[in-house]
């Protein structure tokens, strides 16, 4: 006689996938059926983006202007693996441009489309993973929860800026590398650990860090794999992971010394004490989270807090809230803790990278820096909902059509969101347009106005460049750049004195700006007093300021001596 236990447990073994009758005779498993729907919904929501532009001055004519990406014949492989390209070190998504341009010249729809392949492709790796991590016993059905993470992941407004903005293919191609890497990390510790596996995943990593800096933090999510396995650990354990940790060593440097290179890095625009720092990582932990149930008022641009009376405002602090609400729908549950945790830091150490430590670039937080890290609160929102409706027949019918009506219509206003936030990036006047109009702060508007005087500048309309500087610096009287910019717009008119009291005042906000001494020093000379220019020229040699050697070299070997010598002695 057979053990009753022994029965059961061949009967969860052999769950027979349930089918779905289609037309003629057809018959698609409910868990493939799901996964094309949202393939097949995701691609038609961002078919709009097709008919989006490049965005001239928000990077993009930036990248088409590199030219190992515009010229024609071979490409130029050495050139991309061994240089940065604005402030970033990213070959493989620098290359994927080259190849775009090679492949349909410089034409928007092309670029954005392969953007749009690449959310897709994630969009199912995210599945297929999510799948396997969510699996709470050989039996279930995971592909209920791994559903709705990819359908999450694939329609949530905050990660529209990652798949139609052309200057992030390097978010898409990271994580395509970084899911397939993870997934082929779970079936090497599934599959008894083959020395061919574990190189596959070695080189997915390479591969995805290859792509986008924030790749590095792949040994992390390896060892969060080894908590949801429930894994010991061990010396074996630890080792395994060495090479890893090595590749993100090497790149993270790499990231560094590329954008300082750019100018990327700087220190925090307000003298921020530690605690102050410590405020605003929490502030940009809890705007992902409240951005995650209430993606509205979203925006390209967004500033750092603007200090009142030399103290971060209130907002700063009670944004902790967020943070709060968080960890206690995290640990409260015990029956999915484990689960829950593993959601949570999973969250905490893929977006760690870019929250506002020590350094920052322009702004505090950005949509596309969600892409991956969502996942990980994807996962608690998908179980929490699966539960509800595992309950269901515990339930009146009237609560039940409720919550089956109330989850649709979130989803459809997710949909509705990212289908007109897919419009705001159709050009840069648009997107930009739609910072100063959200008005969610000042320092926003000035960045917004600031950022359409260089659309315009760029393209030779002198007038409406000049009156969105003058707004920009009338939303924020200390931007430093506004004022170096619109000076070198005054030069250029030939207003040589208006342009010179616009560099003294960049000068006066930043002693050491060597740029402004340069511009200053030019526009001092076209008024005539060479001498006076070449002692801001000389300064702005001294601040480190490049350019401005050759300048004291062929301009004041007469008016400047003393400079020349020192050059020469350089």
């Amino acid at each position: 006689m057979k053990k009753p236990g022994k029965t059961i447990r061949q009967h969860s073994v052999n769950h027979a996938p349930e089918m779905l009758a289609l037309p003629y005779g057809f018959r698609i498993s409910y868990r493939n059926a799901v996964l094309i729907f949202i393939l097949i919904l995701t691609f038609l929501l961002y078919t709009r983006a097709l008919r989006n532009d490049f965005l001239i001055g928000w990077d993009d004519g930036e990248y088409l202007s590199e030219k190992v990406i515009s010229e024609s014949g071979p490409i130029n492989m050495p050139e991309i693996f061994s240089n940065f390209n604005l402030g970033m070190y990213q070959p493989l998504a620098i290359l994927s441009f080259a190849i775009n341009h090679r492949t349909s010249g410089p034409t928007a729809s092309a670029f954005i489309l392969t953007n749009i392949l690449l959310h897709l492709l994630n969009t199912y790796l995210t599945f297929r993973l999510t799948e396997r991590w969510m699996r709470k016993s050989p039996g279930d059905r995971p592909w209920i929860p791994a559903g709705i993470v990819a359908l999450l992941f694939a329609i949530h407004p905050m990660h529209v800026e990652a798949v139609v903005w052309i200057s992030t293919r390097s978010s898409a191609l990271y994580s395509a590398f970084f899911l397939g890497g993870l997934i082929a990390w779970d079936k090497y510790l599934e599959n008894g650990k083959k020395t061919g596996q574990y190189l596959a995943v070695l080189a997915l990593a390479t591969l995805s860090m290859l792509s986008k800096s924030m790749a590095a933090t792949f040994p992390l999510v390896m060892i969060l794999i080894d908590f949801i396995r429930k894994r010991k650990f061990s010396r074996a354990v630890i080792l395994e992971k060495l090479p890893f940790l090595a590749l993100s060593v090497v790149f993270g440097i790499v990231a560094i010394k590329a954008s300082a290179s750019f100018g990327h890095i700087t220190v925090l625009e307000q003298d921020y004490s530690i605690a102050g720092r410590l405020a605003l990582i929490v502030y940009g932990i809890s705007f992902y989270i409240r951005k995650l149930f209430s993606p509205t008022g979203l925006s390209a641009i967004y500033a750092f807090p603007e200090m009142e009376g030399g103290h971060l405002p209130s907002y700063v602090y009670t944004s902790a809230f967020w943070v709060v609400a968080a960890i206690l729908v995290i640990v409260l549950p015990k029956r999915y803790r484990r689960e829950f945790l593993f959601g949570g830091f999973f969250f905490l150490l893929t977006i760690s990278m870019v929250l506002p430590l020590f350094w920052s670039r322009i702004f505090i937080v950005a949509d596309r820096y969600t892409y991956i890290p969502y996942i990980g609160l994807f996962m608690i929102v998908a179980r929490l909902l699966t539960d509800l409706w595992d309950i269901r027949s515990s339930i009146d019918r009237s609560t039940q059509k409720l919550m089956i009506l109330t989850t649709l219509l979130v989803f459809l206003m997710l949909g509705i969101t990212s289908f007109n936030r897919i419009g705001v990036w159709k050009d840069t006047p648009t997107l930009l347009a739609d910072v100063v109009e959200k008005k969610r702060s000042e320092a926003d508007m000035a960045h917004g106005y600031f950022y359409l005087a260089g659309y315009y500048d760029a393209a030779g309309e002198a007038g409406e460049a000049m009156k969105y500087y003058d707004l920009a610096l009338s939303r924020n009287p200390n931007y430093l750049l506004a004022y170096n910019n619109r000076g070198i717009l005054k030069g250029r008119a030939g207003e040589n004195a208006a342009a010179i009291k616009d560099f003294e005042a960049a000068i006066r906000i930043k002693p050491d700006y060597a740029e402004a001494y340069y511009n200053r020093g030019i526009a001092v000379y076209q008024a005539g007093d060479p001498h006076g220019a070449c002692s801001d020229f000389e300064k702005a040699r001294s601040l480190g300021f490049r350019q401005a050697a050759e300048t004291i070299n062929r301009y004041c070997r007469d008016a400047l001596p003393e400079a020349t010598e020192a050059i020469k002695v350089n």
